[in-house]
């Protein structure tokens, strides 16, 4: 297979959200146990032991909504990003190569290497899963860095988790990663199903409050 080179230098975020401590909004919980759910994004998991669940502000597009961090970094913070988009009816296939198409157009160093690709699935749901590696100058010096990534189109939802690290410690946090994505269920935040429930509530509530509004009219007159 020959390598596709494209640009993922927007991974790079993820370093500027090393945590300081738990950063978790009303929309969503983590226990004790690093047990994470989030209605809003429809999605749960259990993060590593001992790892930082953060939801950085969407300062810029391409910013995580779920950041799960290593509490250990020599340099490159150890990373598990989650960014979530709705599909509106796209397919993962096309979806994917969109990622690709628009990411390709924007390298410029040509320093993207494609390594593999697979197709699988996660808590049932179709998923591509991408490996591949960046060659990152910063003014630290040269750094190799490592991603694992799988896309999953879940709930009209695509949801692209990324495990990223130098690639010399990337084998020994890849088992946290493989246990979270074991771990991760993805739950319908769709409100219509109780919206209808609602309605058909209101409804029946009208029509009993009509019926027994007839009935009395109905009444006939009682002498007095």
């Amino acid at each position: 297979m020959n390598a596709r080179i494209i640009s993922l230098s927007f991974f790079l975020l993820l370093v500027s959200f090393v945590p300081d401590s738990f950063a978790v909004s009303q929309n969503s919980t983590l226990d004790s146990e690093g047990n994470y759910a989030n209605p809003s994004l429809g999605i749960t998991f259990q993060a590593p032991d001992g790892w930082t669940v953060e939801e950085p502000k969407k300062s810029q597009p391409n910013a995580p909504d779920i950041a799960v961090i290593a509490p250990y970094s020599n340099g490159f913070p150890s990373s598990i990003s989650f960014n979530v988009e709705k599909a509106n009816g796209t397919s993962l296939d096309d979806y994917v190569e969109n990622k690709i198409n628009q990411l390709a157009s924007g390298n410029q160093s040509n320093n993207i290497a494609f390594l593999s690709e697979q197709n699988g699935t996660i808590d049932g749901f179709a998923a591509k899963t991408s490996l591949l590696q960046e060659n990152f100058t910063s003014q630290n010096g040269t750094n190799v860095i490592k991603f694992k990534q799988v896309i999953v189109l879940a709930n009209n939802e695509f949801y692209t988790i990324t495990y990223a690290n130098e690639a010399k410690n990337f084998d020994s946090d890849l088992p946290s990663y493989d246990q979270l994505l074991s771990s991760i269920q993805f739950v319908s935040n769709d409100t219509s199903s109780w919206l209808d429930y609602v309605s058909i509530g209101i409804a029946a509530g009208a029509l009993i409050v009509g019926l027994v509004i007839i009935k009395r009219k109905r009444r006939p007159l009682q002498k007095s």
